[in-house]
């Protein structure tokens, strides 16, 4: 099987499951409506799905190394979906949150699975453009909600358009089960000789690996705010529609999905196959964004949205090279294990972000602490990050 056609399968599985675990974020403004929150209640919906992705992604990245990418990521994206169509008719919040968290644990997969596949069918120093290609499918899976979704719960109600992102993973789950096979020249490894939970010991006693994780929890940190409340700051700030506030989100990601690909190329044909250079200039760029998004209606409207583009190139597009770098970090023995470990570090962030964020925005009462909030946290990153030595061997 072409490795284009592996890499399309990864992608748009990563995609379809965006669609689904994202959904919540561009229907923010209905759920704010319809359940009666505040809009620090708005901060529980991404955690909710990320809680059972953090909970669940070092067995997840363990049982991808032990049974394959195949049965892992199609199991995976069929708890997702049928737990996020559930949500669909929660009669409460407290329902809602609790389908989230159960979809959160088939969401655990997704990364693990695709990086994995990506290592196996893609040599070191196309890992990078392969990965950044293969990210751009949360991206486009964002934006693609953040286009649909709005439009649809205004037509139906948030219900139905929750009911339809749901559909999109299970749509996922078969064509992984259908289509994904592995590399011709792979053999599976016995169980006996696949990767144990406690060799990640040896990973986790390199302070250099623990810097790489932290700061993929504090990226983490600002990319879940800008996912969670970039919605709810467009209608509030500049009065525009709930279908038009998702156009912002919708740009954020267009910046995302861009800034994936092409730091992905970058990093293979300019850095040598070096990731972190990339993911500290998008940190850069986040801090430069949420300083200016602090500024709120003082920005015309197009200026704002053009900032959201940015926005999301900065908060979305380290994401490629961080995977890219850690799964050559675990090498092909435990590059699904060391992916598990580092999405559960990344994805606490996500846990702490949009909570973080609306307690901001709760006790001052203002959207420009929260944003300066979100600088402060990219520049602890980009200070820190580039001090580390060289990690990856380059051949």
């Amino acid at each position: 099987m072409p490795r284009g056609v592996i890499l399309a399968l990864a992608t748009l599985s990563h995609g379809l499951g965006a669609v689904t675990a994202l959904a919540v974020a561009p229907l923010s403004p209905f759920l704010l409506e319809s359940l009666g929150l505040s809009r620090g209640q708005v901060g529980f919906f991404l955690p909710a799905v990320y809680l059972g992705g953090v909970t669940l992604s070092l067995p997840a990245g363990w049982l991808v190394d032990r049974l394959g990418v195949r049965a892992t990521l199609a199991a995976g994206q069929l708890l997702l979906g049928a737990a996020v169509t559930l949500a669909a008719w929660a009669p409460g919040l407290p329902a809602l949150l609790a389908c989230l968290v159960a979809g959160g644990f088939g969401f655990s997969v997704l990364n693990p699975g695709t990086g994995r596949a990506v290592i196996e069918w893609f040599p070191p120093r196309q890992r990078g453009m392969a990965m950044g290609i293969k990210q751009t499918g949360l991206t486009l899976g964002g934006l693609a909600a953040a286009l649909g979704l709005p439009p649809l719960a205004l037509a139906l109600s948030w219900r139905h358009a929750l009911a339809l992102a749901g559909g999109a993973s299970l749509v996922s789950a078969g064509l992984v089960a259908l289509l994904y096979r592995r590399p011709a020249g792979a053999i599976a490894a016995p169980v006996a000789a696949g990767p144990r939970l406690a060799e990640l010991g040896t990973f986790l006693r390199r302070p250099p690996i623990l810097v790489v994780f932290g700061c993929g929890f504090l990226l983490s940190i600002a990319q879940s705010s800008v996912l969670a409340y970039l919605v709810l700051y467009a209608k509030e700030t500049f009065a525009v529609s709930a279908v038009a506030a998702g156009r912002f989100l919708a740009l954020a990601q267009a910046g995302g999905a861009a800034s994936r690909l092409a730091w992905g190329v970058v990093s293979d044909r300019s850095f040598g196959g070096r990731r972190r250079p990339g993911v500290v200039a998008s940190a850069l760029i986040g801090a430069a964004a949420y300083a200016l998004l602090a500024l709120g209606d003082a920005l015309p409207l197009g200026a704002a949205a053009a900032l959201a583009l940015v926005a999301g190139a900065g908060a979305f597009g380290w994401v490629g090279l961080y995977f890219a770098l850690v799964g050559e970090l675990g090498g092909p023995r435990h590059a699904g294990l060391l992916t598990g470990a580092a999405t559960a570090a990344a994805w606490s962030g996500t846990l702490v972000g949009p909570l973080l964020f609306g307690l901001v925005l709760e006790v001052t009462g203002a959207w420009a602490p929260a944003w300066l909030m979100l600088t402060a946290v990219a520049l602890a990153v980009a200070l820190t990050l580039p001090r580390l030595r060289p990690l990856v061997q380059r051949g």
